[in-house]
């Protein structure tokens, strides 16, 4: 549009917005349907915005001078919009600044994908969303954010709108969805994404979830970010599944109590309903406490072993408030299951309540994954199947640089240095014994700064003993070559 017919104006906290100067004019539309036909992406955003000394926003008045003047009332301005957000937040208090109607100023039969916001919704607003679904049915990819002090009460109305889409491929909504609109969704032979809150299904609820699937639902899905606050209500959404095509799933949970029992019936329901040969990422999370919830029960390997049927797995974390008791020959099993594994995290957060079995040495198959680049995992180190002369393992992994180790114990840390150095040459920092891993583990403060302060020296040790094993392999390949003796081993000898 032409300079003179706009100004930018500071309205708050150095954050700028756009007011016209005089009317709009035949010629100015000239211009803009010049270049509105080439736009496919556009984002129109009140409120806070991180890159605001680059964007201004746009005023409501010059969105209703453009909605009231334009020469087809009822055509989108800009008819190849494939991706239109409508970010409307109300942080900046200015007069005016309802700009949420005009949305169909750019919603046209071109846009598949269409974000917006919840924030400061009112009964006009929800009206128009409601009308969404009638007027554009050919929207695929839904984005819904929802605030803080949304009224629940418009749940509802979002879980209506929902239902009304039958061509969804991708639906993001953290609120509340009513049974019927989990329905709708599992029956879309189109969805392949979700990032949804599942509710705690009541016994009717879940046996009319059921029992209204025709067949086994979500089909089509390949990813999946699930929130809720029981793991117990991921079991009853998936056991009347068919996850034939399902790459990537992600649970975040809300909740405080969870049971070993729950956690092992969640993850036989994944075997028995997921492909085993599709998932590749795999992370479950709760981002309240850390603190074990039940201190009787805990993750084992029978728990543990359903899981190790997904042959592709790449990425693999899982937090959850409970101890872990697993040792060396789930070590050796995922090496053989997870040839692909890049990245494995497990219970490092809250850590494994002293009940690890895993020792330095179980490491070694683990280590031995060519694509292994992450490690977080408690191990008991206390003893050492490896002295300072021992010869080398055969197994060095360079890709890994930092260790996360939880509430792992350690004795000597010479030992552990010369061991870990040899098989994990890279790794330059090691966290252990913070926050919720350390309360969780039963030991005083200052064993858990002893543990701390010992993992420290480790981390420092390791370099050092990497640069003299390197030399000592230069040196052996020097006399290999000239037919001299082999040099002994020298890193006993660092102090």
């Amino acid at each position: 549009m032409p300079s003179d017919l706009w100004e930018v104006r500071e309205v708050e906290n150095e954050q700028t917005c756009l007011y016209l100067r005089r009317p709009i004019v035949s010629t100015d539309w000239d211009r803009l349907l010049t270049y509105a036909h080439r736009i496919k992406d556009l984002r129109a955003h009140t409120g806070f915005n991180l890159r605001a000394e680059f964007t201004s926003h746009v005023s409501a008045e010059a969105f209703r001078s453009l909605s009231n003047s334009k020469h087809m009332p009822l055509a989108p301005l800009c008819p190849n919009i494939r991706s239109l957000g409508w970010e409307v937040f109300s942080f900046i208090d200015v007069e005016d600044n309802e700009i949420f109607p005009y949305i169909r100023l750019f919603l046209g039969p071109s846009t598949k994908r269409l974000s917006f916001s919840l924030d400061g919704a009112d009964f006009s607003r929800i009206s128009i969303i409601l009308s969404l679904p009638r007027d554009y049915p050919g929207l695929t990819d839904v984005d819904i954010h929802p605030s803080e002090t949304d009224d629940e009460a418009w749940y509802d109305a979002i879980s209506d709108t929902v239902c009304q889409w039958n061509h969804l491929e991708s639906i993001t909504w953290s609120g509340d969805f009513s049974c019927r609109a989990l329905i709708h969704l599992a029956g879309l032979s189109t969805l392949r994404r979700i990032e949804i809150y599942i509710p705690n299904l009541s016994a009717p609820d879940r046996q009319k979830y059921h029992s209204a699937l025709q067949g086994d639902g979500f089909q089509a899905l390949a990813s999946a970010i699930i929130h809720c606050k029981d793991i117990t209500s991921c079991t009853s959404l998936i056991e009347k599944t068919s996850l034939r095509q399902l790459d990537s799933i992600v649970i975040d949970f809300y909740g405080n109590c969870h049971k070993a029992a729950d956690v092992g019936d969640f993850f036989r329901t994944l075997n028995a309903r997921c492909s085993h040969t599709t998932l590749t990422t795999f992370e479950i999370e709760t981002y309240y406490s850390f603190r074990h919830s039940d201190p009787v029960g805990a993750i084992d390997e029978d728990l543990f072993r359903p899981l190790l049927e997904f042959r592709n797995m790449t990425e693999f974390h899982i937090d959850f408030p409970i101890a872990y008791r697993l040792g060396n020959r789930i070590l050796d099993d995922i090496a053989a299951s997870w040839k692909h594994l890049q990245s494995l995290h497990i219970g490092t957060r809250g850590g494994w309540a002293g009940q690890s079995q895993i020792s330095l040495g179980g490491l070694v198959p683990l280590l031995s994954l060519p694509k292994l680049k992450e490690l977080s995992i408690v191990i008991d180190a206390s003893v050492v199947e490896y002295t300072l002369d021992s010869p080398p393992t055969g197994v060095r992994n360079t890709k890994i640089s930092c260790l996360d180790l939880a509430d792992s114990v350690i004795q000597d840390e010479h030992s552990v240095a010369a061991f870990l150095s040899d098989v994990l040459p890279n790794v330059e920092t090691i966290d252990s014994w913070q926050g919720s891993a350390a309360q969780n583990a039963s030991v005083s403060l200052a064993e858990a700064k002893k543990y701390k302060d010992r993992w420290n020296t480790v981390a420092g040790l390791i370099k050092t003993f990497a640069k003299v094993r390197e030399q000592e392999r230069r040196c052996m390949v020097k006399a290999t070559e000239g037919g001299g003796s082999t040099p002994s081993t020298s890193i006993s000898h660092i102090p």
